[in-house]
């Protein structure tokens, strides 16, 4: 990840962003960034460890049975984010961006820390699952917050020409902190064996996470305000009268609509390899470990590259083009990707998984940016937030799930591939319907 130059750019009407001093700006980048790595961190550790979970918390005559537990309550973080973006939204549009970033991760240390404490059925009985459940709901109200908040953070210190490549960050930094997870699971289960894993070495792999948590919690306590929150906030008197507007109202309905429908084919594309491809390779394809974890944590890592790629493509070509692009590469590559999957074998896996990156990664680094300029500074991290959150509840988290029920239900290893197909079609139509924003200045009303 390169973060760009940060002088003063002039935008296509001549007008110069703000300057902002090249020091601070990257500590705050690197203090918003690792947040993210925090949060995804988290994510790949449970998604990789679910196997192992089940049984511990979910006591079940079948593997299958205890899986399906354990992917139910990786939906309930999805299901709690809403509550994250409407909270922290409020937080970041009317006592600003950086006070949004230091209480989400506050609350995302609560949760990281009660995950490497929580107790076993066998310990407590029903009373773990039930704290399996708050754990992750907490974890989702932050996450909820994390998002909206680092995107308009990173936006607004963008220079014009490089939204997309800032707005990258959060989402490539994303794949790198669930990388990371991925690798110390690895080597949980290099060291220890998963029989050690499974006796309780799995909570070394949450407390892990604490030290991320620190360095990032001090750098966005030192973080500067986006200049272009102190501009909404001096001008929110004069700009009030024009929001209630009927045309406005239907505006702004029809983004939330489409914020939703851009999440459909990138959310379930993205959860589809972040939270259910090693799941699908241990329990349904029966793959080992060793083919499991590794071509795992390869294709993630290269991933974040694409990731980023689509944020340098999306500034170079629009964000229309290569994001129509990325949606039907997703529905295209969907059927390839399980045929690669349920193949067999370490390369086979790689392959399937590199193949759907691909598309997944380029969007992934277009979406940030895109939402982002769709709404007003004033509103923007609420506005944005809040609808993303649903999307991801609806049909983001609750990915990994459905994937597995159709398999289970229907008999067939390929079974989520329609699944995806429909989404991309449905994301497709709704990519047409935007307007270009990469040209354009950055919203302030």
């Amino acid at each position: 990840m390169s973060i760009p130059d940060a002088g003063e750019r002039r935008s296509d009407t001549g007008d110069a962003a703000p300057l902002v001093d090249r020091r601070a700006r990257r500590s705050a980048i690197i203090g918003t960034a690792l947040g993210n790595l925090l949060e995804w961190y988290d994510f790949a550790v449970y998604a990789a460890l679910s196997s192992i979970l089940g049984p511990l918390f979910f006591p079940a005559t079948s593997p299958a049975a205890s899986l399906l537990a354990s992917l139910s309550v990786f939906a309930v973080g999805y299901v709690a984010r809403p509550i994250g973006a409407i909270l922290f939204g409020w937080v970041s549009d009317t006592r600003g961006r950086r006070a949004a970033l230091v209480l989400v991760i506050v609350l995302m240390g609560v949760s990281t820390v009660g995950m490497g404490f929580l107790p076993t059925y066998a310990a407590v009985g029903v009373v773990a699952p039930i704290l399996l459940v708050i754990a992750r709901a907490l974890q989702g109200i932050s996450i909820g917050g994390e998002f909206a908040t680092a995107t308009t953070y990173l936006v607004e210190l963008a220079p014009p020409r490089r939204r997309g490549a800032y707005g990258a960050i959060i989402f490539s930094m994303a794949g790198l902190g669930f990388a990371l997870g991925l690798g110390v699971v690895v080597l949980l289960n290099a060291v220890v064996t998963p029989r050690g894993v499974s006796d309780g070495w799995w909570r070394a792999a949450f407390l892990l996470g604490v030290p991320l948590l620190l360095v990032g919690r001090y750098l966005r306590r030192r973080a500067m305000e986006t200049p272009a929150f102190h501009q909404a906030k001096a001008a929110a008197d004069d700009l009030a009268p024009r929001d209630t507007a009927p045309d406005s109202r239907r505006s702004r309905v029809a983004r939330v609509v489409q914020v939703i429908g851009l999440t459909m084919a990138v959310g379930v594309g993205s959860y589809t390899l972040l939270g259910y491809a090693v799941p699908y390779l241990l329990v349904i394809a029966k793959q080992p470990p060793s083919v499991a974890y590794p071509s795992a944590l390869i294709a993630t890592v290269v991933g974040a590259g694409f990731i980023q790629l689509g944020g340098h493509l999306a500034d170079r070509f629009g964000r229309k083009p290569v994001m129509l692009a990325a949606v039907v590469g997703i529905a295209v590559l969907a059927m390839p990707y399980y045929l690669l999957m349920s193949a067999g074998g370490f390369w086979a896996a790689l392959a399937g998984q590199l193949l759907f990156w691909l598309p997944v990664g380029v969007a992934l680094g277009i979406l940030p940016t895109l939402l982002a300029e769709m709404f007003p500074a004033r509103t923007r991290t609420t506005a944005m937030g809040v609808p993303y959150a649903l999307g991801v509840a609806l049909f983001s988290g609750t990915a990994p799930l459905i994937s597995n029920l159709l398999v289970t239900s229907t008999g067939n290893v390929l079974a989520p591939a329609w699944y995806l197909i429909g989404f991309g079609v449905i994301t497709a139509g709704v990519v047409v319907s935007l307007r270009e924003t990469a040209w354009a200045e950055l919203r302030t009303h």
